[in-house]
Parts: C-alpha cells; sequence; structure tokens
C-alpha cells in the first residue's frame, strides 16, 4: 500500500522540519510526504536531507487549515495514494505510530478509516479526548468515554484532524475536505460525512502523536474536565459557524431548528459566560458566528467583519 503524508504549514519552518524528522525516523516511513505551505511569508523548504522524500505545495494566500488540507489530501490522490495520513506542523509521531495505524488497516474491512490519538507533550500520558459519537436525532457530539482510550482500539464517528489516517477510497467517494469553511470544525464535517457514507472510524491509541495544547486550559465544571479557548476568539466564530452550517444541511429542518440550534447555542452561551477569558469577544464571535452560520456565509472572516 502506498502512504502519503500531508503537513499542513504556516510560517513555522523550525516546527515543520521537526515535524518532517518525526515522520521519516518512523520503523514505518510513508512513502512521501506533502507539505502544504499555507501561504508562509518565507516560503518553506524542507532540510536537505529530506527533500527526495518531500513534495511542497506552495500557495500565495492561507487557504485555512480546510483549505490546505483539500489541497494536500488532493496532491495525495495525485501520487497515487492509497492511504492519506494528516498530521499538524506542530506534531511528533512515536516511531511505531504508522505501523501501528497500518497493523489496524490490515484486520477491518475496506469500508473503515482511523486515527492516531494525540498526547499533550507537556503530559505525554494525557490523550486528547477529541474523539465523539454523532446523534443524528439532535446533531449534537458527545465524548467517547474517557475509560475506552485504554483499550487497544476503539469506533468514532468524528473526530479531529490531526493523526486521521484515511483511505483514498472515502476521499474518491466522500470527498476531501470543504475548503470553503476555512477552518475549525471542518475537520468534524469531514469525519461526518464519511461516517454518514457508510465508513466507520476507529482510534488506535497505541499510534501516538504528541501535539502542544496551545490556545487551551483545563476547567473543572460539575465534576468534569473541560478544555476551553483562551485566546484567538475569531476560532469560536469559524467553529461556531461551520458547526451550523453542517448541521443544517445533515439535519431535517423541523429538527435542526427545534432541537439542535437551542441546544448548541445555550450551551455554547453558558460555557463563555462560566468559563473564559475575555467573554465580550468570545460572544461577539459567537453570535456573528451563528448569524453567518444561519445565512450561509462561508469563507475567510477578513478584518472588516465580512467574509469572503
Amino acid at each position: 500500500m502506498t502512504v502519503i503524508a500531508v503537513v499542513i504549514t504556516l510560517d513555522r519552518s523550525g516546527t515543520a522540519s521537526c515535524c518532517l524528522s518525526s515522520i521519516l525516523h518512523g520503523s514505518q516511513r510513508p512513502d512521501r510526504v506533502v507539505v502544504v505551505d499555507n501561504g508562509s511569508a518565507i516560503p518553506y523548504t524542507p532540510p536537505q536531507e529530506y527533500r527526495q522524500d518531500v513534495d511542497v505545495v506552495r500557495l500565495e494566500h492561507n487557504s485555512g487549515p480546510a483549505g490546505g488540507a483539500a489541497i494536500g489530501q488532493q496532491k495525495a490522490l495525485e501520487l497515487k495514494a492509497d492511504w492519506v495520513w494528516m498530521l499538524d506542523d506542530d506534531a511528533i509521531v512515536d516511531p511505531d505510530a504508522l505501523a501501528r495505524l497500518l497493523r489496524g488497516a490490515d484486520m477491518h474491512g475496506v469500508r473503515t478509516y482511523f486515527r492516531s490519538v494525540c498526547y499533550n507533550t507537556p503530559q505525554p500520558e494525557l490523550p486528547f479526548f477529541n474523539s465523539f459519537t454523532y446523534s443524528r436525532r439532535t446533531g449534537m457530539l458527545k465524548p467517547v468515554p474517557r475509560e475506552r482510550y485504554q483499550e487497544p482500539e476503539f469506533p468514532f464517528d468524528t473526530c479531529a484532524m490531526a493523526g486521521l489516517f484515511v483511505p483514498s477510497s472515502l476521499l474518491l467517494e466522500a470527498g476531501l475536505f470543504d475548503a470553503s469553511l476555512f477552518g475549525w470544525y471542518d475537520d468534524t464535517e469531514f469525519t461526518l460525512r464519511a461516517t454518514l457514507a457508510g465508513f466507520h472510524g476507529y482510534a488506535i491509541p497505541a499510534s501516538r502523536v504528541l501535539h502542544p495544547s496551545a490556545n487551551r486550559r483545563q476547567m473543572r465544571f460539575l465534576g468534569r474536565s473541560l478544555a476551553v479557548l483562551v485566546d484567538q476568539p475569531w476560532r469560536l466564530y469559524y467553529g461556531t459557524r461551520n458547526c451550523i452550517l453542517t448541521q443544517r444541511r445533515l439535519l431535517a429542518r423541523s429538527r435542526f431548528l427545534a432541537l439542535f440550534l437551542p441546544l448548541f447555542a445555550v450551551r455554547r452561551f453558558i460555557s463563555i459566560v462560566l468559563l473564559y477569558n475575555n467573554r465580550r469577544a468570545f460572544l461577539h464571535y459567537f453570535v456573528r458566528g451563528v448569524s453567518d452560520g444561519l445565512r450561509g456565509r462561508k469563507g475567510e472572516l477578513t478584518q472588516g467583519g465580512r467574509t469572503r
């Protein structure tokens, strides 16, 4: 099987090169690595020792995480990939991470996809609990129980992009990442689309990826540990808008209006008021995200407050 790893980077050449090093020094190497330079001020050039294994796709404008992912997946298909491994540029993969994914792929049917599990760089024993099940009735996500991360593998309906390992058949049938979303919740939309197309997702905790938990802090609320954003309120805009755009498309109109929208809006509003710093900015971007999602607006949020 031909495996192509895809790494998306923006103005972090040293970080991306460390990621490349971890990928290419694994016990099982991908056949090639595609690095999508998502509009860096200084074009990314891989270290000399890795250039024969790397294809750099240079974009002149930042297309967001979703745009970068779509470009990388398209390039992987052009390189005749059987499997595509999606990685963030600030991730460091364990030496056996890819080998464990391939072992999982050998044990399952053709309509399956997988993910490595990210672990917190400062606390490498702590996984990111960002695999979810999806309610087709309400459109809401529920985290996979934490005890499942102790198992050799567990199923999920949707997850974050980092570590995602998908067959080319999924990309050809369900489509690439939706570049029009720009970013945030784009990975949820993609994996939901894959799941609803009849593909089954499995997380493999032994396929480890170290990843910093930047821009988030852990909070205890009602006996539960929650991760909340601590800066960059505009990221909440994209997550809110893209969630609404996605569930408008997936749910019947009555369920979207009567179940999803009130549940989502109330939960998000309460979490901002109770847990977030800089509440005014977060509330502003939350309201803007709801408004633009209901209006069907997509693309990048510009400084003037408009989407393109």
